[in-house]
């Protein structure tokens, strides 16, 4: 998870809907879970565009650098998941 690149994940956001890719960006824990998202509202843009879970996300935290990795995934997963559903319901995502 450290090679990855969390400072802007609206460029991301940008450059993988140009690309094509429309999934959203999941943390694993228990299971792989959509940071961000209302899953009484979200569930169906879930199930119609995917996720794609971080590798190297995880709920076993094996010390304070991954800590701050999980925390930094986390705030990334949630603006991209925001400004994916914020595209999708604008129209721009389809």
């Amino acid at each position: 998870m450290n090679k990855l690149n969390l400072t802007n994940p609206i460029a991301d956001v940008e450059a993988n809907v140009a690309r094509g890719d429309k999934r959203f960006i999941g943390i694993n824990g228990y299971a792989c879970d959509e940071p961000g998202l209302d899953e009484a509202h979200d569930r169906a843009l879930v199930d119609r565009f995917h996720t794609h879970c971080l590798e190297g996300t995880s709920d076993v935290i094996g010390g304070n650098l991954d800590f701050a990795l999980l925390d930094a995934a986390m705030a990334y997963a949630r603006a991209y998941n925001r400004e994916l559903v914020r595209r999708i319901h604008g129209g721009s995502v389809t």
